[in-house]
């Protein structure tokens, strides 16, 4: 979709901790949801933002053990692993046959459109995927991240393009479930006070392109289509009921990295701390940096070389300003019931 991420970048796997610390921590909801299910058999599975498989065959398989546990997986489900059709497929698809422990197949559409049949799918997940937005409502100035921006008017675009896609993926995955079937939801979010807990971490890509240097148009451009929802924004229960859903349970979850606990501990060096983090955030926000370049006529040629001055930058960054490392992230799990 035009303003929208095309993706991770193809290090994403291996450096994607974080984001499966954060499934980790939903691992106790998932079992609840199964324990609400109220349906005979789980026939199909679906897993909403898969990326490149790492984290989404370990959770599937999560689920489908504890299935097995309680009896509600009497033969092998069906596993649809959805994402961008500008997603790596391909790694998904080697780990996939690499691990054969279940049937998996993809599903190549935007999950801010019906992915699957009508009245199909009996268990849905979706862990930190949908504060990315089906598009970009405007860019920001002076920042590429909404939450750093001053502009009353962006944030208030921002939010409402939130709001849409919320409906929008909520819609559709009602239509998508079994009534009696559940969905998991694991979502980036804001804390109390309206905070990331990573503002000057984030701030610092910005820093980087200012430094490259992009040119004026290209700092408009660098706009990151992303939207961190405060708690009440995920807890919508006029939504939740205008989609037929029932809430289950719903909580916030707060972690840090776990690399900057390895460091905390002194089990890494800084200098290995600094390359974790700086890989951690080239895993989800590069293909923006290479989308802004190649939109505004950068040369095939020329983009690897600016990749790898921006990250470069980011580090030296860090180096210099250990404390802005030191970042915590905010989640909202939820558990909804189709009625």
């Amino acid at each position: 979709m035009l303003g929208s991420t095309l993706g991770m970048s193809k290090i994403y796997n291996d450096n994607s901790a974080i984001q499966k610390a954060a499934i980790q921590s939903s691992l106790e909801l998932i079992k609840e949801s199964i324990d609400a299910l109220d349906i005979p058999q789980v026939n199909i599975i679906a897993d909403y933002g898969s990326s490149q498989g790492v984290n989404s065959i370990y959770t599937i398989k999560q689920i489908i053990d504890y299935l097995r546990q309680t009896n509600k997986c009497v033969k092998d489900p069906l596993v649809i692993h959805n994402d961008l059709p500008t997603n790596d497929w391909t790694s998904l698809f080697q780990l996939l046959v690499k691990d054969n422990s279940y049937y998996g197949v993809a599903s190549g559409h935007s999950f801010y459109e019906q992915c699957l049949p009508n009245h199909s799918v009996g268990i849905g997940y979706c862990s930190t995927s949908i504060h990315w937005l089906s598009k970009k409502p405007c860019n920001i100035l002076n920042h590429c991240l909404i939450n750093a921006a001053t502009c009353p008017k962006v944030n208030e675009e921002f939010r409402q393009q939130a709001y849409l896609d919320y409906c929008q993926f909520l819609k559709h995955r009602s239509c998508e479930l079994i009534s009696g079937g559940v969905l998991i939801l694991v979502v980036l979010a804001t804390n109390k006070e309206g905070k990331r807990g990573n503002e000057e971490f984030h701030n610092s890509l910005y820093e980087c392109a200012q430094l490259l240097p992009f040119t004026s148009n290209e700092l408009i451009d660098y706009t990151i289509p992303a939207y961190f929802r405060s708690y009440d924004e995920c807890i919508d229960e006029k939504l939740f009921a205008q989609y037929s859903f029932d809430l289950i349970k719903s909580q916030n979850v707060m972690m840090e990295p776990p690399f900057l606990k390895s460091w905390k501990e002194e089990q890494i060096t800084f200098d290995e701390f600094a390359r974790l983090s700086t890989s951690f955030v080239r895993g989800w926000s590069e293909s923006i940096v290479e989308q802004t370049l190649t939109n505004n006529g950068r040369t095939r040629a020329d983009i690897p070389g600016l990749l790898n001055q921006f990250w470069n930058l980011f580090e030296e960054n860090l180096r210099k300003k250990p404390d802005l490392g030191n970042i915590s992230f905010e989640y909202v799990q939820i558990a909804l019931k189709k009625k």
